[in-house]
């Protein structure tokens, strides 16, 4: 590869992971704040965490399979073992996550304290792994990837991203991204969208996440 060429612009992935970092750091104590036997609040809540688990795993899913080989074959060799140690805490998020994904739509069902419990401590452990997963790949990964990958290659993984999502539940997952990301670089993912589009999607989609904030975490500020 032309190590030439000017780094491409990576900013996006730690704007993203910052849906990430909030809503499993959050996710316990929603968890834990559901009553006994009360399965309709544990039904609500086990919604949303089926869909932070759900763009996690389609986020890691685009990587592995479109980041992590280029990088294995193109970087220097010294670099070789920070790509495994990526790959590695992913396998340890992708097996709590592969638990959680087990016992969530029993919890859901019965809203049995004993889940109630172990869930959210799952869910603790897995914000742990993920958040220094997220902050090894944010400082020793991603400037790798900015020199090691072409831009046209580093946007096929948004692109992946987008057609394992569901398309009524983008609103609110950019909404989510657009509560505590860089506001340019949210208004970069939607720079080749037609002039209204621009105008509209992110009122639209700001709103969602108000809305979905305030019925899961009790404020519109979480």
């Amino acid at each position: 590869m032309d190590t030439t060429t000017a780094p491409i612009d990576t900013s996006i992935m730690p704007t993203i992971h910052t849906v990430f970092r909030r809503e499993f750091r959050l996710a316990g104590g929603v968890i834990r704040r559901v009553a006994d036997g009360d399965v309709r609040r544990a039904t609500v809540v086990a919604e949303h965490l089926d869909l932070v688990d759900r763009t996690l795993h389609e986020h890691h899913t685009a990587e592995d399979e479109l980041l992590w080989p280029k990088l294995l074959e193109r970087v220097p060799e010294e670099l070789a073992p920070i790509v495994r140690l990526m790959e590695a805490q992913h396998g340890q998020v992708d097996a709590l996550l592969t638990e959680i994904g087990e016992l969530l739509p029993g919890w859901a069902a019965r809203a049995e304290p004993s889940d109630r419990e172990r869930l959210a401590e799952l869910f603790d452990q897995l914000y742990v792994h993920l958040a220094e997963h997220l902050d090894a790949e944010e400082e020793r990964l991603l400037p790798i990837a900015a020199r090691a990958v072409t831009k046209a290659e580093w946007e096929e993984m948004g692109e992946r991203a987008k057609e394992n999502g569901r398309r009524s539940e983008m609103p609110l997952v950019l909404g989510m991204i657009q509560y505590e990301g860089d506001p340019a670089v949210v208004a970069q993912m939607l720079a080749e969208a037609p002039a209204p589009v621009r105008w509209i999607v992110p009122r639209l989609s700001r709103r969602a996440y108000r809305r979905h904030a305030l019925v899961i975490h009790g404020t519109a500020t979480p």
